[in-house]
C-alpha cells in the first residue's frame, strides 16, 4: 500500500485492483492469509480500502490472485 500511495503522489495513476471491492473478494476467496503487520498505511485512492484492511486484518499476495490479474490483461478484458 506504501508503494501505491507513493505512487499515486507522482502523478495521476490508475489503481489496478487495489480497492475495497477488489481486496474483499481476494480475502473471501482465500483460504488462508497471513495477517497485516505493522502500522496502516493510508489508501487515498481508495478510503474504503483501508477500512476493510483494518476489519480483516490479513494480506493478499499478488499471487493469490494471479489468475484474475492475467485475466486483465488478456486483449478486450477491460
Amino acid at each position: 500500500m506504501r508503494i501505491a500511495a507513493a505512487l499515486a503522489r507522482s502523478g495521476p495513476r490508475r489503481a489496478w485492483r487495489y480497492t475495497a471491492s477488489d481486496y474483499r473478494a481476494a480475502v473471501t476467496a482465500v483460504a488462508e492469509a497471513p495477517e497485516l503487520t505493522g502500522q496502516p498505511a493510508a489508501t487515498p485512492w481508495d478510503l474504503a480500502l483501508a477500512i476493510a484492511l483494518t476489519e480483516r486484518g490479513v494480506r493478499v499476495e499478488e499471487e493469490t490472485v494471479l489468475d484474475d490479474l492475467l485475466t486483465d490483461l488478456e486483449p478486450g478484458s477491460r
